[in-house]
């Protein structure tokens, strides 16, 4: 009798200390987003159907915590468990975090092109209206004709930008008959490259390879956001500190109200995902539209109601 009741009592011990393990492990979920002027927080919130959380914090969990690059993203959930954000799929392989499949679809370049991924969006760019110097606007015409190239298409690829390839795009060598200030010596120019931090990577990889065909020209970069792509060309700050040759955004500008630019001084580069990312230490593997939007809203405050 007394050897089942001392069974029992390490029995109902077990349970209690299993309790508290169980409470102790139920971590309240940290959330990150970007700030409002970045192109990515606009591309995840309008696909998770949350839009009034694009330029508007009011609505968001409280708690949350707001960060000014992808790479402010990825530091933070690199040293925290609990946490969960959301990046560049462009930033992703690099990142060391986990990136969550998104409604059962894992986030791959194969997935985008296909269109069973749909968390995206397009990587844009804008310049200036005006130059100083001719050479300077002959340089950015030039750039905008390389875009268009194989060789162009292929570095955007390699740093996991998604751009359809016909096979038959010219090459540079092709047409840079056309653009002559490409056979000068240009070690003297500089070209501001600006704007949005997602598409960074891709836009360093182009201006390095461009500034070798086109006459060493020097390639400064100034990350700061989607938001300074158009006030730093053709905006508020277009003539300042701070001005950009060409800037890049990860959303679509908003020509019809504050971003009225110019026709023909903008496009597409290419496509990037969007991806919500977690701490490689957490278990969960897949998210929906429904669950992010109530994380990010607060209806969702603990990772075991994802369970």
């Amino acid at each position: 009798m007394k050897k089942k009741l001392f069974l029992f009592v390490l029995m109902f011990l077990g349970v209690l200390i299993t309790g508290c393990s169980q409470t102790e492990v139920d971590h309240t979920i940290t959330v990150y987003t970007r700030d409002t002027t970045s192109g990515t927080r606009d591309g995840f919130f309008t696909t998770i159907a949350f839009p009034e959380a694009i330029s508007d914090n009011s609505g968001l969990v409280n708690g949350y915590v707001e960060l000014e690059s992808n790479g402010g993203i990825i530091n933070a959930l690199k040293n925290d468990e609990y946490g969960i954000g959301y990046i560049s799929l462009a930033s992703l392989e690099t990142s060391e975090l986990k990136g969550l499949s998104y409604e059962g679809i894992s986030p791959t370049e194969a997935n985008v092109i296909n269109e069973t991924y749909t968390m995206k969006r397009n990587f844009n760019y804008i310049i200036r209206e005006n130059y100083d110097l001719t050479a300077e606007a002959d340089i950015i015409t030039a750039f905008l004709a390389f875009l268009e190239t194989s060789d162009a298409k292929a570095t955007v690829v390699s740093k996991s930008g998604i751009v359809e390839i016909t096979g038959n795009e010219s090459s540079w060598d092709d047409i840079k008959v056309n653009y002559p200030i490409s056979l000068e010596d240009n070690s003297g120019i500089t070209i501001n490259f600006g704007g949005s931090t997602s598409v960074e990577s891709v836009a360093k990889a182009l201006s390095a390879e461009f500034s070798i065909k086109c006459g060493n020209f020097i390639a400064e970069h100034n990350h700061t956001g989607s938001g300074d792509a158009y006030k730093r060309t053709q905006g508020s700050e277009k003539d300042g500190a701070n001005k950009l040759h060409i800037g890049f955004a990860s959303r679509e500008f908003k020509l019809t109200s504050t971003e009225t630019a110019v026709q023909g001084t903008y496009g597409v580069i290419c496509v990037d995902a969007i991806v919500a990312v977690v701490n490689n230490s957490n278990s969960l593997g897949n998210i929906t539209a429904e669950d992010l939007k109530k994380i990010y809203n607060g209806e969702i405050t603990k990772w075991s109601e994802l369970e």
